[in-house]
């Protein structure tokens, strides 16, 4: 995983993209790992969502990629700490902005940006935008990542979006290499396996537990999970570092795909369609 040093978290909104890359994290700040998470969403600023009213945070991303000058100083100062780990740091837009509070930003200067960040701590994990196309800071940090994980949703609406977006990273410049296949925010009922057959393959299930919903309520995302029925989002983030689970940890739950069966082994089954049966999880 060292080799992965840039990670970029992209996909559709509901598919838990914010939620997945604060656990990421979080996962790594564990082992002792310094972590600067980057919000590129400017039309949803993340970080008044994340932290306690109480945290100054008056230093925006936007500041940043339009400065005249920039330096790894510069991006440093910029940096929100967290009160809950000492290993992880934040950056991203303020409370009440846009693209509109800022000149055009240029991907000259995104690409500066992300290649001063990479040196400044040992993962950058990058939160990108839903409408990624029309945030130039998204766009470069798919493409400059060290590995992107694309999340979709196990519903009709995540199908669409992945199909109508993933022409957009035909480009060989976004080596589809480095692109992993998340199902995200998957809920008892849905069909991970009918879903990735239209999104051709997954390599990673997040299930849904309620504890992030409270979680994401509280502005605690960066607390540990500690209830039973959220074992299988664990693990699966482990799985997505290839961190080993300890063995004393809750088995996954009966919501996630079992860590013995790879989501790329998919059996054949009829195309994905909603609505899902009376009764079934759905978004």
């Amino acid at each position: 995983m060292e080799e992965s040093k840039v990670i970029a978290v992209m996909g559709s909104q509901g598919s838990g993209k914010t939620t997945a890359a604060l656990k990421l994290a979080l996962a790594l700040s564990a082992a002792k790992k310094n972590v600067i998470v980057v919000f590129c969403d400017p039309f949803t600023p993340v970080i008044p969502a994340v932290l306690p009213a109480h945290v100054p945070h008056d230093t925006s991303l936007g500041n940043l990629l339009t400065a005249p000058a920039l330096t790894q100083t510069t991006i440093l100062n910029a940096c929100v700490p967290t009160e809950k780990s000492d290993y992880i740091s934040l950056l991203g837009y303020c409370a009440g902005e846009s693209l509109m509070h800022y000149p055009q930003i240029t991907r000259e200067k995104a690409v500066e940006f992300f290649v001063l960040l990479r040196y400044l701590a040992d993962y950058i994990i990058v939160d990108c935008t839903s409408t990624f196309e029309a945030d130039p800071a998204s766009i470069v940090a798919i493409e400059l990542a060290d590995r992107v994980l694309k999340l979709g949703t196990a519903n009709l609406k995540g199908v669409s979006y992945y199909l109508t977006h993933n022409p957009m990273l035909a480009d060989s410049r976004f080596r589809k290499d480095t692109h992993s296949t998340v199902i995200g925010n998957l809920k008892t009922g849905q069909d991970w396996e009918a879903a990735a057959q239209q999104l051709g393959g997954a390599d990673f299930v997040l299930p849904y537990a309620p504890e992030l919903e409270q979680q994401f309520d509280e502005l605690a995302l960066l607390m540990p999970l500690t209830q039973t029925e959220s074992a299988g989002y664990s693990a699966a983030i482990q799985r997505i570092l290839g961190i080993q689970p300890e063995k004393s940890k809750p088995k996954v739950t009966s919501e996630a795909a079992p860590a013995s069966q790879s989501p790329k082994k998919a059996k054949s089954k009829i195309a994905f369609r909603l609505p899902f049966a009376k009764g079934r999880g759905e978004f």
